[in-house]
């Protein structure tokens, strides 16, 4: 990967993590970094063996992940937090990159916590 080509890509994963609560799309990020959608999906597929919206949307289930271990919030404001528009969507996609349900995975963390805490 060219000097150019790493610049970008770091320069694109900040501006997702910085940028991760609004919508985002491949146009925008095109737009951003004035350069094709297709050259920013080869630099992240080279960097990060995923697709910038893939990038994004991983950053954004882990960003969740951290707001169910420390907060009360309810899910559909971690949802909209986090940049997700339907709540449904975000649990379908926190359970295919966790194995549970959000609910259920603050609740075992929790259970786990309760244990640990108990004499």
């Amino acid at each position: 990967m060219g000097y150019k080509s790493q610049t970008n890509r770091v320069q694109i994963e900040i501006y997702l993590k910085q940028n991760y609560k609004e919508p985002i799309t491949n146009k925008s990020l095109a737009t951003q970094f004035h350069v094709h959608e297709n050259y920013l999906a080869r630099c992240m597929k080279v960097a990060f063996d995923c697709t910038p919206l893939e990038y994004l949307a991983n950053y954004r289930i882990e960003q969740a992940r951290l707001l169910l271990l420390k907060t009360d919030l309810p899910l559909h404001l971690i949802s909209e937090e986090i940049g997700f528009s339907r709540l449904s969507y975000f649990s379908q996609c926190f359970k295919n990159k966790y194995g549970v349900s959000p609910a259920n995975y603050r609740k075992q963390y929790r259970k786990l916590n309760v244990k640990a805490i108990q004499p």
